[in-house]
Formats: structure tokens, C-alpha cells, sequence
């Protein structure tokens, strides 16, 4: 980044905060429901593919499902692809992040410590994928952890005894299993980048030239929490759908509640992809609501919630109009839209 792209970045961040002081007294409400009577609007003239058919929103496997299968595996896209009557899967959600040798791998955490047996490996704890090439990330059980009905089914499995499909998948690898067995369906994909500074850098350059060349350009959208990486993003790559980071969710939220007129700070992304319930702040502040999901819906904006995990939760965001759910549990998802 340049001393013009900070000095954008700090211009966008001073009017973010300066919109939180104005709307200090939203704190004492940010948890409310909708009021009486508040209705669900339908945008009839919305472009954004993202924005979906009234309760019918794209069903998202977390994680590629993170509470049937060991997370972010090929065995847990697998399993989704092989079962999709089931699952019901639309959109596909993971992570992504590079290798000590700059391999773009698929995992949530910066480190391995909680999904495998890496700190039995290399005798501490804190063991970051950026530490590893992707040789020796491919020696970890990514299933060690998984636990499945008060169990840990893949505990223990060593050397050759780890399947491949349990093992780091590359995002390529990913994208090609899918791909390969869709069936002539057209998966979403949402895509967050895990890594940091100017890693998060590299590994959106090594994304974007992933998508394209996967040709799913037009069903991927892409994430970053870290503020300088969605800068970087959306300043090098405009043409790449993306989500909204963390400050411009906020700038959101109070634009939504004091109904301001968001074409004032011209959002370039396409979707929020927000957290409901105990996810956003143990449920401190409300994103689900009618009001906030209609005014996504007015300027064009898809509402993608995460992680729901809870029936009452799908019921509420669904009947409110939410665009995406996306799920541990996406068989769950699909038995409440679907009413199976």
C-alpha cells in the first residue's frame, strides 16, 4: 500500500467513527426487534444475484459443514456434494490462507493447534499455517479434534493411516473437487482470506487468479476481516464481488437505524455477511431484523447471516428475508426452508 491508499483508509475509517458518535444513542437499542407492524419489502428492481426468492435463502455450508465432518476438509465437502438432498447446499463457505512456501491452503484459524495434532508434532503450541510449507502441513490429521456425538472418530490416525481427504486441502483442490461433482449445479462460493498484512495481500492476488481461472468469478464472493487486506481487495480488484468489512458493517448498521442514505458513502460491496444471535456480541446487538435486511435490500445489498446453528434462529432470519444462512449444520437449514 502506498501513502495515497493509507491515507484513504484512515479517510474511511474517521467517517465511520465519526457516524458511530453521532449515533451513540442507538447503543441503548442496538438489541431490539422490529417494531410492531414492520413488514418484510420486496426489492422488485434488485441486480444483485445474491439477493434471493423471499424465504427461500441460499443454504451455506460453515466451514463446508463443520458439525458433520472435520472442518474446512475434503472429507466435509464430500460429504455435502455426495448427500446434497439432504444438506441442501447452495453456497459453500471457507477460508483461506498461504503456507510458509506460499501455497494457498483452505483453513479457518492462523493456527493448526485446534483442529489437529500439531502441537504433538512439533512439541508447542501455536503453530501457524505460516509456518509451514505446504509439505508439511499435509502430514497433520485434520480430524484429530473433530468431535461427533461425544466422540473423536479420527483421534489418533498417524503417517499413512490419514486419509487424503483428511488431510490440509489446497483451495484449488477444493474448488476442483466441487466442480467436479456438481452435477450441472452452480455452487456459490464465499471465501474468506484468514492471512494477514501483506500475506493477506498475496493471498488475495493468488485468489483472484484462482477464481478466474476456475471461471466461478461470477458465484464467488470474497471476504476479509483484517481492514488493510478488504482495502487492498477492493482498491486492486473492483470488479471482485465482495463483503463488507468490519467498519463498513458498522457505518452500516447506524445508517440502517437512523435511515440515512447510504449512496452518501458509496459502498462498493455487494454483501453483508453479518452474524446473528450469540455470534454478534452474544446477542447484544440485532442485524436480523426487518429493517436492517429491507435496507440491505434497497441499495442493492444481499443480508448473509453466520454461524446459525439454532432452529429459532433460521425460522426468524428466513421469515425476516434473509438472503443466505450459512451453518454447521446446513441439514438442519434445509429441513426448516425446505420444510422437510
Amino acid at each position: 500500500m502506498n501513502i495515497l491508499d493509507v491515507l484513504m483508509l484512515f479517510k474511511n475509517v474517521y467517517h465511520a467513527l465519526l457516524s458511530v458518535i453521532v449515533a451513540l444513542p442507538l447503543v441503548f437499542t442496538m438489541g431490539a426487534d422490529d417494531k410492531a407492524g414492520t413488514e418484510v419489502v420486496i426489492n422488485e428492481n434488485a441486480t444483485n444475484p445474491y439477493i434471493v426468492e423471499y424465504k427461500n435463502p441460499d443454504i451455506s455450508a460453515h466451514r463446508s459443514g463443520a458439525g458433520v465432518a472435520p472442518q474446512n476438509t475434503l472429507m466435509a465437502f464430500e460429504t455435502m456434494l455426495a448427500n446434497n438432498e439432504e444438506y441442501g447446499v447452495d453456497t459453500f463457505e471457507f477460508d483461506v490462507q498461504l503456507t510458509a512456501d506460499g501455497e494457498l491452503i483452505v483453513l479457518h484459524d492462523l493456527t493448526y493447534d485446534s483442529t489437529t495434532n500439531a502441537v504433538e508434532v512439533y512439541g508447542h503450541d501455536s503453530v501457524y499455517a505460516s509456518d509451514l510449507t505446504l509439505a508439511e502441513a499435509k502430514q497433520l490429521n485434520m480430524g484429530e479434534n473433530f468431535q461427533l456425538n461425544g466422540e473423536y472418530p479420527y483421534r489418533g490416525l498417524r503417517g499413512d493411516d490419514i486419509p487424503d481427504n483428511l488431510r490440509v486441502p489446497t483451495c484449488e483442490e477444493v474448488i476442483d473437487l466441487i466442480e467436479a461433482n456438481a452435477e450441472g449445479r452452480e455452487f456459490r462460493y464465499i471465501i474468506e482470506i484468514k492471512s494477514t498484512g501483506t500475506q493477506g495481500f498475496e493471498a488475495a492476488d493468488k485468489l483472484y487468479e484462482l477464481v478466474y481461472e476456475k471461471g466461478i468469478e461470477d458465484r464467488a464472493i470474497w471476504a476479509s476481516s483484517k481492514l488493510a487486506v478488504s482495502y487492498y481487495m477492493e482498491n486492486k480488484y473492483p470488479e471482485m464481488p465482495r463483503s463488507a468489512g468490519v467498519i463498513e458493517v458498522l457505518q452500516f448498521y447506524i445508517y440502517a437505524r437512523m435511515d440515512w442514505d447510504l449512496n452518501d458513502v458509496n459502498p462498493t460491496y455487494v454483501a453483508l455477511q453479518i452474524p446473528y444471535g450469540d455470534s454478534a456480541a452474544g446477542g447484544i446487538i440485532n442485524l436480523g431484523t426487518k429493517q436492517c435486511i429491507n435496507y440491505a435490500h434497497k441499495y442493492n445489498i444481499a443480508a448473509q447471516y453466520w454461524t446459525i446453528n439454532d432452529a429459532e434462529a433460521v425460522e426468524y432470519l428466513t421469515n425476516n428475508g434473509a438472503d443466505c444462512i450459512m451453518s454447521d449444520y446446513p441439514d438442519m437449514v434445509n429441513d426448516i426452508v425446505n420444510g422437510k
